[in-house]
């Protein structure tokens, strides 16, 4: 099959005419149309048909364009990871991560990891859990740190998930909340207004399946960040109450300014992960990263806070 035919078809077809596609691609427009001729008469097919001055697609011509759209944007991926290649010739990392990941843990390992291998770059992008495994199943990340939110399955085919640290969900509110230090039920604490974060962070995920499972009322949004760092702070400032990662809330219960609800027998347990492709199918320079990763939580595991947080 021709692929680069293929490729000039398809920009005929999406830019109309073939002077645009002239244009577009730098080949003359002979170029293109005999090519394109070429191909017709080869595989015994119609890929356009002219309408007076306008080249219109064939029933046969429009099939071939959304799975050309894919293959071309297939192609530009791999032309991207080839110039990352010249640009990085040593390697180039790409981590996404939960807020939780990307503030507590990821520059911790970033920071020791660039301290051995200067010569690598590391790009560092923050996305919710659920938006770093579908970044990690797309192949468009090298390492994704996400909570672990029991849904969607983990994606065993080309991917290995470790997981990294157990944690636990609380809910807490400003000192002046009168559910502060106290025992509440279930019950009374979905009946406050929450300030949560967006669809699809890892918390909020698991705070509605919680009221689910226990038959308790749907909590009530009241107020929504895009950032647990902003949801904090309007907890903070004495509205409402949230449901946040113990590792997350912990220097603001030192603080004094986060106190936590006790929920009753309500246990709330998550655990962090790291998914990467599998062994055999990382660079080199992956494959350190994540054993720095996984000796460095090996050396702490004795300890009781993640690396002194």
């Amino acid at each position: 099959m021709n692929l680069h035919v293929l490729e000039l078809f398809y920009y005929v077809a999406i830019t109309g005419s073939v002077t645009k596609a002239s244009e577009r691609l730098h080949i003359s427009q002979p170029a293109i149309s005999a090519q394109l001729r070429k191909f017709e008469r080869d595989n015994h097919i119609t890929l356009f048909e002219l309408h007076g001055r306008r080249m219109v697609l064939t029933p046969l011509g429009s099939r071939l364009i959304k799975p050309l759209e894919k293959f071309l944007t297939m192609g530009e991926q791999v032309q991207q990871i080839i110039e990352d290649y010249h640009k990085f010739p040593q390697g180039n990392i790409r981590i996404t991560g939960n807020y939780l990941a990307t503030s507590l843990l990821i520059p911790r390992w970033a920071s020791l990891f660039k301290q051995r291998f200067p010569e690598i770059a590391i790009q560092i992008t923050t996305a919710n859990s659920h938006e770093a495994m579908e970044k990690l199943n797309n192949f468009e990340t090298d390492v994704a740190i996400y909570s672990d939110m029991e849904f969607p399955t983990h994606n065993k085919g080309e991917f290995e998930h470790r997981e990294l640290y157990k944690d636990e969900y609380i809910f807490v509110v400003s000192p002046q909340h009168p559910f502060a230090k106290r025992q509440v039920s279930l019950e009374d604490i979905v009946a406050e207004a929450f300030i949560m974060r967006e669809e699809g962070s890892a918390a909020r995920e698991r705070l509605f399946r919680v009221c689910t499972e226990r038959k308790v009322g749907q909590p009530r949004i009241e107020l929504q960040f895009s950032g647990a760092n902003e949801t904090i702070l309007a907890v903070i400032a004495g509205y409402g109450i949230t449901f946040v990662s113990s590792l997350l809330a912990e220097p603001y219960l030192a603080q004094g300014t986060l106190v936590k609800v006790e929920a009753g027998d309500t246990v709330l347990k998550h655990s962090i992960w790291m998914g990467s492709r599998k062994k055999t199918l990382q660079e080199s320079y992956v494959q350190s990263f994540i054993a720095l990763v996984m000796k460095h939580l090996e050396d702490n595991s004795h300890k009781h806070k993640l690396f002194g947080i």
